[in-house]
């Protein structure tokens, strides 16, 4: 098969297919190299000089001028890298929630009822955290307040104005580029408050299923949105592990998150859609219902320094899923040489391309500490080497 665009080369992946070559591409991209790539400021990624922006532009009032240039930058930064799939999200709509500056680099976003969120950002690091929250003030009765006005908003509504961007990528680049529009109900949870949802796990998990039902079903609304707008593939970013395993009990997963990715995975697939999922972390403990039993049919970015071993997990699981990533983020990307990346890169493609259902990206984003030129050697290599009628 010879010249499948980026679209069907995509598809061909994650329907465990082998298409002409191994497709190429990443979850998320951050300011600093996108602005490098398009020789511009570049409003992409979930980086804090990124947030901070937007917290900003929206609190100046400029939410239409944000949105303006999110949209032509992550268009036009996927296809000048010549990336086979782009991911997407809804937007604000019109007339946003203002974030409050409280700090030079702090905001409080205001939640549902009189619930409030506080997110740092740090320049030099290019990070983002939720460093409090009238949750993490309040405890356990404020969480099931919190739940209470969740339910009290009644059915999720998507706003035309919401998918701004999501329409904009299938109207540019959709039938060339696999579009991928991105929502998650699994673990709807704040740093600063994961104590206490990871606690009443134990002694409030009726609370914990009442959130995760709100969260679910407004996951599956925008699921359903932007299906509707035209994406081919849907993809969920919540996280619930790190490098050690997941945040909670395999028991638990079970009990409380498996759920949630069941419903996701039968959404998408009720509309013929594929759904992948990414995490960060150790998933090993999990791996089956995580990879099986959750439906889902593509696990996102595979973090080798967490100790997934892909070559295992192909082994185990190729004949049902999809791998979306692995490149070390954490040091080949940033530390080792050109080299490095694509030796890297031919071993990946040699260990896991086999019979379909790789897509190579890195092992979480391209982050802003990512270096230009080895990020560009990840995706030249993969163009070059990814041939399967070489492999």
């Amino acid at each position: 098969m010879i010249g499948l665009d980026s679209r069907n080369r995509a598809l061909s992946a994650i329907w465990l297919e082998e298409a002409d070559k191994v497709p190429v591409s990443e979850y998320d991209i951050n300011m600093p190299i996108a602005s490098a790539v398009l020789g511009r400021e570049a409003l992409v990624g979930y980086g804090g000089r990124f947030l901070h922006l937007c917290c900003r532009m929206l609190s100046e009032g400029k939410r239409d001028e944000l949105v303006a240039r999110m949209k032509v930058d992550r268009a036009s930064l996927y296809e000048n890298l010549g990336l086979d799939v782009i991911m997407v999200r809804p937007v604000w709509e019109k007339k946003p929630k203002i974030p409050k500056q409280v700090g030079p680099y702090e905001w409080i976003i205001d939640g549902p009822g009189r619930h409030w969120f506080k997110q740092k950002f740090n320049a030099e690091f290019d990070s983002v955290a939720e460093v409090d929250c009238s949750i993490a003030r309040g405890g356990l009765e404020t969480f099931e307040d919190y739940v209470n006005a969740l339910e009290g908003e009644g059915e999720p509504v998507v706003d035309s104005e919401k998918m701004e961007l999501v329409e904009y990528a299938i109207d540019r680049v959709g039938n060339r580029i696999l579009v991928m529009g991105d929502a998650d109900g699994c673990f709807p949870v704040g740093g600063s408050w994961l104590h206490i949802f990871l606690k009443s796990m134990y002694i409030r998990p009726d609370l914990v299923r009442r959130l995760l039902a709100c969260s679910t079903k407004h996951a599956v609304t925008f699921i359903e949105a932007m299906i509707d707008a035209g994406v081919e593939a849907i993809s969920g970013g919540a996280d619930f592990a790190y490098n050690n395993g997941p945040y909670m009990s395999p028991k638990h997963f079970r009990e409380f998150i498996l759920p949630v990715m069941n419903a996701q995975a039968e959404a998408c697939h009720g509309r013929g859609v594929p759904c992948l999922k990414h995490t960060d972390g150790n998933i090993n403990s999990i791996a089956y219902d995580f990879l099986s039993a959750s439906g889902i049919d593509g696990y996102i970015s595979i973090e080798p320094r967490a100790g997934m071993d892909i070559v295992e997990l192909k082994r185990g699981y190729g004949h049902r899923t999809c791998f979306f990533g692995n490149i070390d983020c954490a040091y080949t990307l940033v530390y080792g040489s050109e080299a490095d990346v694509r030796n890297e890169v031919r071993h990946l493609i040699d260990s896991v391309a086999y019979g379909g259902g790789l897509i190579v990206a890195s092992s979480n984003s391209a982050h802003s500490f990512v270096k230009l030129k080895n990020y560009l050697a990840m995706i030249d290599e993969t163009k070059k080497y990814g041939w399967y009628n070489h492999i």
